[in-house]
């Protein structure tokens, strides 16, 4: 007598569920890191404007015009990510920032700027340029998985 499979259609009900999870807690983890970045700098926008300054990227008033406006949006697009409010467009944005982001820090590592991120104003100090544009990297590849959704 031969043995019989029994093969199943149904996929791994695992797989698809542990996709939604990590989705979640990568999109819920980039919003709070957002907000905490807004919420560092919009306390201090006079120390974050000079942070914006020693990149040598843009003059003095544009500078402080980003250092006043840029931490709220920065809280905005990562509250509506939490929330899973306006997904799209707060990815978008999140992902818009973080080009320029990763491209201020890479400006500053190859012309040998020995300055701090700013990143998280002055909740981390010391951290450089290397570390912060990894970071930014690794986050750009979270904003890339969390794309995937919208296939």
């Amino acid at each position: 007598m031969e043995e019989q499979k029994i093969v199943s259609s149904q996929p791994d009900p695992f797989w698809p569920q542990f996709v939604k999870f990590s989705r979640l807690l990568v999109r819920v983890a980039l919003g709070i890191l957002f907000v905490f970045a807004g919420v560092t700098k919009a306390y201090d926008p006079g120390a974050f404007a000079i942070e914006i300054q020693r990149y040598n990227l843009i003059p003095w008033t544009p500078g402080a015009l980003a250092s006043v406006y840029l931490p709220w949006l920065e809280i905005l697009v990562g509250a509506l990510l939490i929330l899973k409010k306006l997904e799209q467009g707060a990815l978008l944005l999140i992902t818009c920032l973080l080009l320029v982001f990763t491209f201020a820090l890479a400006s500053a590592t190859f012309r040998g700027l020995g300055i701090d991120c700013g990143c998280f104003g002055k909740a981390f100090m010391a951290t450089g340029t290397i570390f912060p544009l990894v970071r930014n990297v690794l986050l750009l590849a979270c904003t890339g998985f969390l794309w995937f959704e919208f296939r």
